[in-house]
C-alpha cells in the first residue's frame, strides 16, 4: 500500500525492474496456422518468424491445443497454447456479437489436453457471462495455464466484460491482425482501465497472425508487434517462468534493454525514440523528449512526483508513434 510510503533509498543499491541475468527474446504470443484457420504450416511459420528475429512462437490456434515440440531448437522456442472464445447469440438478429476471446498458455510444454468448455453448447442455448469466463480461467488456471485476455476493441468490449475478470496472466494491449484489418488493434486505454479496476496483468503484443494476404501485402498481418521477454534461457520451464513473473513487454517497434532503480531514481535504457514516460495510477508524470528518434536513455527521479506512486508503468515512443509498454511494478520491485 502507498500509506506511510516515503522516498527513502539507502546504500545505493540496484535494483533491477527487468533482471539483469539473461537474455531478451522476441516472441508471438498468438497466432494461427494450418491447424486451425490460418494459411501456412506449423513448419512454415516457424521458418517465417525465425527469418524476422523471433525466437519464441505461440501456437495457438481456435479451440485445439496440439504441442509442437518438433519444432524446437537451439534458437527457437514454440509455445503450447490454445485460444478459446465464445459469442454472444442472446441476441439472435446481431450478427457482429460481442465475443470473449482468451489465449491460454501451457506450463507443461507436452500438454494435449485442455479443460472442458463446450461453447457451442453455451452458445446455442444463449450463454454469456462474466461468471462463465471466470469459471473457464479458474479451471485453466488449475490445469497449470496462464489466461490472456485478447484484443478488447476488436471483441466490442467494455471494462464491463473484462474488468470482473479474475485469475488474468495477460492483457492483449495491441494485436497486430486488428490493428492490420480494422486499425483498432491498440488496446492501450482498456489495459488502462484494467488497472484503474485494480487488476494488474502484464500487457503482451501478438500478431494474431492468419496470413490470408501475402507477405509484402499492405494487409498482411505478420511481424506487426512483438512481445519481448527476459528469460534466463530459451528454454520452455525458463521462459514460462520469466513470462509468469512478468518479465516482458509489449511493443510495436521500440525496444527497452535496461530499467532499474537507484537511490531514489530509476533509469532506463532504449532503442533509439524521441519521448519516454514514466506514469503512475494518477495524471502525474515524468518524460523525456526530443524532437527525432535521438534518445536512448533517461533518468528519472521520484522525487519529482508530487504523489507517492503505489506503481510505475513505462512507454516509449518513436517517430512513427509506434511504441512499447511496460506492466505496473510495485514498490517492493524499485525500493531498497
Amino acid at each position: 500500500m502507498v500509506s506511510g510510503y516515503s522516498f527513502c533509498f539507502f546504500g545505493g543499491i540496484m535494483k533491477y525492474l527487468f533482471k539483469k541475468e539473461g537474455s531478451w527474446y522476441k516472441a508471438n504470443l498468438h497466432s494461427h496456422c494450418t491447424v486451425s484457420d490460418g494459411k501456412f504450416t506449423p513448419e512454415e511459420v516457424k521458418e517465417l518468424y525465425k527469418s524476422r528475429g523471433y525466437q519464441i512462437y505461440a501456437y495457438s490456434d481456435h479451440h485445439v491445443l496440439v504441442p509442437h515440440p518438433e519444432l524446437k531448437d537451439e534458437s527457437f522456442l514454440p509455445i503450447t497454447s490454445i485460444e478459446a472464445s465464445i459469442k454472444d447469440f442472446r441476441d439472435p438478429d446481431n450478427e457482429e456479437r460481442t465475443t470473449y476471446h482468451l489465449n491460454f498458455f501451457a506450463k507443461d510444454e507436452n500438454c494435449a489436453e485442455f479443460v472442458d468448455f463446450p461453447r457451442l453448447e453455451y452458445q446455442a442455448k444463449g450463454i454469456y457471462s462474466v461468471e462463465l469466463i471466470n469459471d473457464l480461467i479458474r479451471r485453466a488456471n488449475e490445469a497449470g495455464f496462464l489466461a490472456q485476455y485478447n484484443h478488447p476493441y476488436w471483441s466490442q468490449q467494455t471494462v464491463r466484460d473484462f474488468g470482473p475478470l479474475e485469475g488474468l496472466w495477460g492483457f492483449e494491449a495491441f494485436n497486430g491482425g486488428s490493428q492490420t484489418y480494422k486499425r483498432n488493434g491498440w488496446g492501450d486505454q482498456q489495459y488502462l482501465e484494467m488497472l484503474w479496476e485494480e487488476k494488474f496483468p502484464v500487457p503482451t503484443a501478438g500478431d494474431d497472425n492468419h496470413n490470408g494476404s501475402p507477405l509484402d501485402h499492405p494487409m498482411s498481418d505478420s511481424f506487426r508487434c512483438f512481445t519481448m521477454i527476459r528469460a534466463e534461457r530459451l528454454e520452455y520451464n525458463a521462459v514460462l517462468e520469466a513470462m509468469e513473473k512478468g518479465q516482458l513487454y509489449a511493443s510495436t517497434g521500440p525496444l527497452i534493454e535496461e530499467l532499474y532503480a537507484e537511490e531514489g531514481k530509476v533509469y532506463i535504457k532504449t532503442s533509439p525514440c524521441c519521448k519516454i514516460l514514466l506514469r503512475t495510477q494518477y495524471r502525474g508524470f515524468l518524460s523525456a523528449h526530443a524532437h527525432e528518434d535521438t534518445l536512448t536513455e533517461a533518468v528519472f527521479d521520484l522525487a519529482e512526483l508530487k504523489t507517492p506512486p503505489r506503481y510505475l508503468r513505462f512507454e516509449v515512443w518513436d517517430t512513427h508513434n509506434e511504441r512499447a509498454i511496460t506492466r505496473a511494478f510495485f514498490p517492493e520491485e524499485w525500493r531498497e
